[in-house]
């Protein structure tokens, strides 16, 4: 797992690359707003239907406009996603994790922080991953017995794909991708972006079986 100043080092790293970067064309790319002067810029980036602002000047930071603090890895995804941003979806093939350019390496873990986490907490309660997908803005698509797709940038989208268990069959999930994430995204961050759709659907989950 990663260390804290692991996280930070990986931020720095990016604010010194978005600095280099022309905002406007990024903005272009990553299909969001941009605005500010030559020296400080602001660009809005939609993120699992929130709006988060990433401040490109001197101190380079992210912030949400709702005023809550941002932890320091969903900023190294945000940055990252406008560094890698393809300019658009393909329209292509669904891949699956391990179709991902070293993929295989990082399956296990991937595995773990996102797959495992939502077929155990799920598996057996679709109609709750629906309303809480919902919630989060998802759409429902074909496949299994609930399957949703989640916007989590402009250009880039996950679907997760229930099987129900009973009590004759355990129960399966899959996560899949647009082609075109292998090109915007470092694996490692489509492992992270994964686990944190799945913690925010259980998150919501926790608190509606609680009556919050």
């Amino acid at each position: 797992m990663a260390r804290i100043d692991d996280y930070k080092e990986s931020f720095r790293l990016a604010s010194i690359e978005l600095r280099k970067r022309d905002p406007a064309a990024m903005a272009e790319t990553a299909g969001v707003e941009v605005s500010g002067s030559d020296s400080s810029s602001s660009l809005r980036v939609p993120f699992l239907g929130g709006g988060y602002v990433v401040e490109i000047g001197p101190e380079t930071d992210v912030r949400r406009e709702d005023g809550v603090e941002v932890p320091l890895p969903d900023k190294i995804l945000i940055a990252h996603y406008l560094l890698g941003a393809a300019g658009g979806r393909t329209g292509g093939e669904l891949i699956t994790f391990r179709q991902i350019p070293d993929g295989k390496f990082y399956f296990d873990a991937f595995q773990r922080r996102a797959r495992d986490p939502f077929v155990s907490f799920f598996g057996t309660n679709g109609p709750l991953f629906r309303k809480c997908a919902e919630l989060m803005g998802a759409k429902p698509v074909e496949g299994g017995d609930v399957a949703m797709q989640f916007d989590v940038f402009p250009h880039i989208f996950l679907r997760l794909i229930l099987w129900e268990g009973d009590d004759e069959f355990p129960p399966e999930a899959t996560i899949l991708f647009d082609e075109s994430i292998q090109r915007q995204l470092p694996v490692e961050d489509v492992a992270f972006m994964s686990g944190t759709v799945v913690y925010r659907l259980i998150g919501l989950a926790r608190k509606m079986q609680a009556g919050v």
